[in-house]
């Protein structure tokens, strides 16, 4: 009789990797929801901050990671933003064992990703519930993910916690025809093209444009002022000259 193969299918090298990644991510999201010492947070980051050192090649584990139901890329931010409202709190407030919290990645570690402007200036650690957004524009189709890190009240630094909200999905005229030209020319004659290599820090986030904010769209044009007629010292209204006629040559 011949040898009866295996049941089990064998896991790629890959995909070990993504859920070991996997793993260390929603480790610090515990840690940040339910802090019992600044050292279990630090800890936890700093073990995704290792593992990223000992797989420079990494973010070839975001097809597998960026499912939903896994750990996709506006979860990845609210991560980070998480970690570094838990970060500024803990510095607000000197906390102990500070030295043992890594610090958050630079600007220069996340590709020079513009960052919120109430994260930069410190007013959203302070807030009960800080709303955030990522906004993918690498398809056809514009996504736009809403979600809100809550506050939680504790001994010591206050934990935070990622809610998600809601998704929207919608096409923009000028970013197909932006897509299709991509797609006929080469890469010499446009612009870097966003892709998963292109990924930059310890939560595997696109730089440049992708993952940025979309300015607030006005929803009406500004008003424009309303010409009031010319009025005399008496209150008389001045009446607007006729247009002066010349007479047309006889042909």
């Amino acid at each position: 009789m011949g040898q009866q193969q295996s049941g089990t299918s064998t896991i790629s090298e890959k995909t070990v990797k993504a859920f070991e990644l996997l793993n260390l991510y929603q480790q610090l999201e515990e840690a940040l929801a339910k802090p019992s010492a600044v050292v279990d947070v630090g800890e936890a980051y700093r073990q995704i901050l290792v593992w990223c050192r000992a797989h420079p090649q990494c973010a070839s584990v975001l097809e597998i990671l960026s499912t939903e139901e896994r750990y996709p890329a506006w979860r990845r931010q609210a991560l980070e933003e998480a970690y570094r409202l838990f970060y500024d709190e803990a510095a607000l407030w000197a906390a102990a064992d500070l030295e043992r919290l890594p610090e958050p990645p630079t600007s220069e570690e996340i590709g020079f990703r513009p960052l919120p402007e109430t994260l930069v200036n410190g007013k959203a650690v302070e807030q009960k519930t800080y709303a955030g957004s990522f906004t993918d524009r690498s398809g056809f189709f514009r996504q736009t993910w809403h979600y809100e890190i809550h506050r939680i009240s504790s001994s010591g630094v206050s934990g935070r916690r990622i809610v998600a909200l809601s998704e929207s999905r919608y096409v923009c005229a000028g970013d197909v025809s932006a897509k299709l030209l991509h797609t006929v020319l080469p890469d010499e004659c446009c612009s870097a093209r966003e892709d998963p290599a292109a990924a930059k820090g310890p939560f595997l986030l696109p730089k440049g444009v992708r993952g940025q904010r979309l300015p607030e769209v006005p929803t009406q044009e500004d008003p424009q002022p309303i010409k009031e007629p010319l009025h005399f010292e008496d209150h008389s209204v001045a009446r607007p000259r006729a247009r002066l006629t010349f007479p047309q040559p006889r042909g």
